[in-house]
């Protein structure tokens, strides 16, 4: 067992990173986990991904360290693992995920695994990047360092960015609702999941955490209830005031970056929001997970 563990996890002259955050990403059924640092670059481990596609991994890394271009940047970065023990784990940034993908053989991967060996290649990078750009945006410089039109085109990036989120996020919402096979594939990464969090509990009670992926789809739901009332009333922009104003109290792009401290604060601004909206005396609330 040693040498197994010294050949999967061989060490290099590199000094391991410690992520600013991680997270896990679901893919076609697979919890890819991903890391970003506090410079915002966003790594993912080798091991998980050749563990998707039925590959062997000492095979993959020793192909890894031997092509020049991505073993001067595979790191080693410390991450949990699927026991919820935090170890150094072999990692590829994102942008040269695509470049290991397409070096994979099909005759490598295990007849039935071809398919899923091509869903990877096809949209494994972009998913993984939609799901964490909003955290690599965040790491930008702060807005009162900017000058006006720099400002103006980030808040604009920032409500972009938060629109696609809420239209992905309800979309999600939506299927869970009404496709009784969606809920069966989440509750198979259910188990998993649980185990995750719980071990992150403690990094989400820190005081530079941020919400729960629950958290998020609560203040989406929120959001869309303003947004709806706001149009109801006849203002074309009501989703774009909500998002607008949530950056400039909270200076976010990303649900998922908003500090767990500010939670119970923008969940309540959003309901007291909804009420002003529907009308003195009303007893309407926006709508809950």
């Amino acid at each position: 067992m040693k040498g197994e563990h010294k050949d999967t996890e061989e060490q290099t002259s590199k000094t391991a990173l410690v992520p600013l955050r991680e997270q896990s990403v679901e893919f076609y059924g697979d919890l890819v986990p991903i890391a970003q640092t506090p410079e915002g670059d966003v790594y993912v481990p080798l091991r998980p991904l050749a563990d998707f596609l039925g590959l062997a991994f000492g095979p993959q890394r020793r192909r890894v360290l031997r092509d020049k271009v991505l073993a001067e940047r595979a790191q080693l970065v410390v991450m949990a693992g699927t026991s919820g023990q935090r170890r150094e784990m072999f990692c590829l940034p994102l942008d040269l995920l695509p470049g290991w993908l397409f070096g994979v053989s099909p005759s490598q991967a295990r007849p039935e695994l071809e398919e899923k060996l091509h869903r990877y290649r096809t949209d494994c990078f972009r998913v993984l990047w939609n799901a964490i750009k909003g955290e690599v945006l965040a790491t930008k410089a702060p807005t009162s360092e900017l000058s006006g039109a720099a400002l103006a085109l980030e808040i604009a990036t920032a409500v972009q960015h938060l629109a696609q989120q809420q239209l992905e996020m309800e979309t999600q919402l939506s299927q869970v609702a009404g496709r009784q096979e969606v809920m069966a594939e989440y509750l198979r990464g259910f188990i998993h999941r649980t185990d995750q969090r719980l071990h992150n509990l403690e990094v989400h009670l820190s005081a530079g955490a941020t919400i729960s992926e629950a958290q998020s789809s609560e203040i989406a739901l929120a959001v869309k209830s303003v947004g709806q009332q706001l149009a109801a009333q006849g203002d074309k922009s009501g989703y774009a005031k909500v998002y607008g104003e949530m950056y400039r109290r909270y200076r976010i792009s990303s649900y998922r970056n908003l500090p767990a401290s500010k939670y119970e604060e923008v969940v309540d601004w959003l309901h007291r929001w909804y009420e002003e909206l529907a009308g003195p005396g009303s007893d309407a609330k926006p709508p809950t997970p």
